[in-house]
């Protein structure tokens, strides 16, 4: 188990003291966490321990009281575009409505707006990362089908291919197969250990579906306002420690 944390030039990301609060109600509570380079990193604890609050204040969305972030060395808020763009969101898996009317290609494109000068048009290079990305999820049959149309997890491998196409080195996935079922489950978990094992992304993966995830994860999280565990996720007691933390 790790103590605290002082980071080192050339982290991915450095948590150093943060604090954060929603009013009188304390969401984390001196978080110290370093993240290097080609981390695969799984965080787990229970509903309202600040999992989502810590990937807002890794994204810039939320400022701490306390403490800062840093990401390859400089603060969040500071960042360069260039740096920025290195950093990818997955939001946490929700059926899109039916009626939405996106395509599948257009909803992947929009994760290459902002690459380019704004309000300039899509490149040639635009649309042949949008088709390889599809393709590697698994998507490209799909892909003039309104999203609307397709189930869960399939919307959900959209969602990666779109975060895929900023061609990043850090990738943030909030609760990836929440709500979908264990097939569908199995896909998405051995999809992002692909991009972790095939391209040396930088993972950080939310998730509850831990028998899964500890089999391929270096690290391992655990997360009720403060850290309580960060190590191997095979280590000694780690079960007693998720079962306290959970129950």
């Amino acid at each position: 188990m790790r103590g605290k944390q002082i980071c080192q030039e050339g982290d991915a990301i450095c948590v150093n003291g943060v604090t954060v609060t929603y009013g009188d109600v304390v969401a984390l509570w001196q978080i110290n966490l370093d993240v290097s380079r080609g981390d695969y990193i799984g965080i787990a604890g229970p509903n309202a321990s600040g999992k989502t609050t810590l990937f807002k204040v890794i994204l810039g969305l939320k400022q701490p009281i306390e403490g800062q972030v840093s990401i390859y060395g400089k603060p969040v808020g500071n960042l360069p575009k260039r740096t920025l763009n290195k950093i990818a969101y997955v939001p946490q898996a929700h059926q899109i409505d039916q009626f939405f009317p996106a395509k599948v290609q257009d909803v992947v494109l929009m994760g290459r707006y902002g690459l380019n000068f704004l309000g300039s048009p899509l490149k040639k290079e635009d649309y042949k990362r949008m088709e390889e990305e599809l393709k590697f999820v698994g998507m490209y049959e799909q892909k003039d089908r309104p999203i609307g149309h397709l189930s869960g997890g399939q919307q959900q491998k959209v969602l990666i291919a779109r975060s895929l196409v900023r061609e990043p080195e850090i990738l943030l996935l909030d609760e990836p197969t929440s709500n979908l079922d264990f097939k569908i489950t199995k896909e998405i978990t051995e999809l992002i250990t692909r991009l972790h094992d095939e391209r040396n992304l930088t993972i950080l993966t939310i998730n509850h579906n831990l028998d899964l995830l500890r089999e391929d994860i270096n690290r391992l999280v655990i997360l009720n306002k403060q850290i309580i565990y960060d190590g191997s996720p095979h280590g000694e007691n780690v079960d007693k420690i998720l079962y306290s933390t959970f129950f």
